[in-house]
């Protein structure tokens, strides 16, 4: 007998974009560091969250953001996929991923002034 069940692949909503970001959390009356791995506009995925409950409510610091509500969505070990109560403003998002996704690219600098000579 075989067995023909199958696994469909989860639709997203959008890309996740990779991070490696120590953020700060909130969780109960618990505050803890965690480590923000991907992320979109309407969740994100972190590591380190001792024994989160699905459908709990959590805090999560997210530079130049004020504290953003999300849910565990789901949990394996010490990895959550949280979602997002309110999604992040395109303008946020986008400039999360200019500042800390991983393999961003850097910020151009200016050209070097070629009057300029070196001590």
């Amino acid at each position: 007998m075989t067995n023909n069940t199958h696994t469909l692949p989860v639709k997203r909503r959008a890309p996740r974009i990779g991070f490696e970001l120590m953020v700060r959390c909130s969780h109960g009356p618990t505050r803890t560091t965690v480590m923000l791995k991907d992320m979109t506009r309407f969740g994100a995925r972190i590591e380190g969250l001792a024994s989160p409950e699905m459908g709990e409510a959590i805090t999560l610091m997210l530079p130049g953001e004020p504290p953003r509500m999300a849910f565990v969505m789901w949990t394996r070990d010490r990895t959550s996929g949280l979602e997002f109560a309110d999604a992040l403003r395109v303008e946020s998002f986008e400039a999360m991923i200019r500042d800390f996704a991983i393999g961003r690219q850097p910020a151009p600098q200016p050209p070097a002034d070629p009057h300029r000579v070196a001590a």
